[in-house]
């Protein structure tokens, strides 16, 4: 084992056994996409912020509007099986059986623009993150140097902690109308429920959504404009899926959000991505669109449901078209200030194969969520995520292709700063 694998996995262990001590948080109903579908009442400012304000560099960055923090997250994972070389079928960051992962050190650097004020004004985010995660979300052309880019999980060379840049773009509010947005750089995809960020998402592992129907990130142009209270319209171009500082066609795709606010306790998503994006490839579109509807029933429960859909023209090796697609339901309930209760339910059908998994697949994931300290403004940004999950296929795809079924327990932690 080399030593930056050692030090990784000393600092995952140190991080998990972190989470011994259990008390108990205040729950919020999570509706927005960029919030998980629970969060505690955290302290005005995470603990970057606090330390950046006991040595006096706090207010200055308050007074730019300027924000500085992050998150690390560690995570384990075992199968009820032996997977061949310990790789787990169909996941996207926990695939590695019984493997201590250090997943990510994530650092951001952020301002943000308020286009409705009427003025121009000028923002931006920067976001690298180090650790096991990065290796599997490189864009092309950039922190690809160990041939990561479209292999599967567990054939990658290179170290198993790694860099990546994963956002950086600059922000224009422009006063046009109510105020337009406009992004230029790298930034997330904005199609799914789950996100790359596990503080944002309300499971440890991934869906299959999140991993085979849709991309991770896009570099290119971006513009928001908010029509009213109840609308919201994105439209952009980009270099493709997954494509930054280099391409392997000569065309860009088109990506675009329709949010709706139905009201105070719905509100519905429809995202859409289309363009050329086989390598060598600059007339065969690939199409997906996204559908993400979220609802607070309760003070206590908050559900969503996404679906995708997707097809790629002339995909197969034979020359037909290939599609793929598929549902996940999610139901988070507070059980207690102390707990909240996470289940998944979803389907995904890749019996076409072009996303790499042959086959239609099915899955069911209950996790609970624990806040230890919600008290204490530091130990408050700590979490801990235990969850249980069963996957069925209908072909034999796991173990090697030699099972239909696979269960599997993991658990994550992360601390937010």
């Amino acid at each position: 084992m080399s030593n930056r694998k050692g030090l990784a996995s000393a600092v995952a262990a140190a991080l998990l056994a972190a989470c011994g001590v259990v008390h108990a948080g205040t729950p919020a109903d999570g509706l927005s996409l960029d919030r998980p579908q629970y969060l505690d009442d955290a302290p005005a400012k995470r603990p970057l912020g606090q330390g950046l304000d006991r040595i006096g560099a706090g207010k200055t960055l308050d007074d730019a509007g300027i924000t500085i923090g992050g998150h690390v997250e560690a995570s384990w994972t075992v199968s009820d099986s032996s997977p061949p070389a310990n790789n787990i079928t169909g996941r996207v960051f926990d695939f590695e059986n019984q493997d201590l992962l250090l997943n990510q050190i994530d650092l951001y650097i952020e301002r943000l623009v308020d286009p409705s004020k009427g003025k121009f004004d000028v923002g931006g985010r920067i976001e690298m993150i180090y650790g096991s995660d990065a290796r599997l979300i490189h864009s092309l052309g950039l922190f690809d140097y160990h041939g990561i880019y479209n292999v599967p999980p567990g054939t990658n060379k290179g170290p198993d902690e790694q860099f990546d840049l994963n956002q950086a773009y600059v922000d224009f509010a422009i006063p046009v109308g109510n105020g337009l947005r406009l992004r230029a750089g790298k930034f997330n995809t904005l199609l799914g429920y789950e996100t790359i960020n596990p503080t944002t998402n309300s499971l440890y592992s991934h869906s299959y959504l999140f991993g085979f129907a849709i991309p991770f990130t896009h570099t290119g142009l971006l513009a928001t404009y908010v029509l009213n209270k109840d609308w919201t319209f994105d439209l952009g171009v980009t270099r493709g899926w997954d494509t930054s500082t280099e391409d392997d066609n000569d065309t860009m795709d088109v990506t675009g959000r329709a949010s709706w606010t139905i009201n105070d306790k719905s509100a519905l998503y429809i995202s859409f991505v289309i363009g050329p994006d086989q390598p060598g490839d600059n007339s065969n579109y690939r199409d997906v669109i996204d559908v993400i509807y979220t609802q607070k029933i309760a003070d206590q429960l908050t559900i969503a449901i996404n679906a995708d859909y997707g097809y790629q023209f002339n995909g197969s090796n034979s020359g037909s078209d290939d599609q793929w697609y598929g549902v996940a339901g999610y139901g988070t309930y507070t059980l207690s200030s102390m707990f909240a209760l996470t289940g998944r339910l979803e389907y995904f059908n890749d019996e076409d194969g072009y996303r790499g998994l042959g086959s239609s697949v099915y899955e069911a994931t209950v996790g609970v969520t624990i806040t230890p300290m919600p008290n204490d403004s530091i130990g408050s940004n700590l979490k801990i995520r235990p969850e249980v999950r069963y996957d069925y296929a209908k072909d034999a795809i796991f173990d090697g292709g030699t099972d239909r079924s696979q269960a599997t327990f993991g658990v994550d932690a992360y601390f937010t700063f």
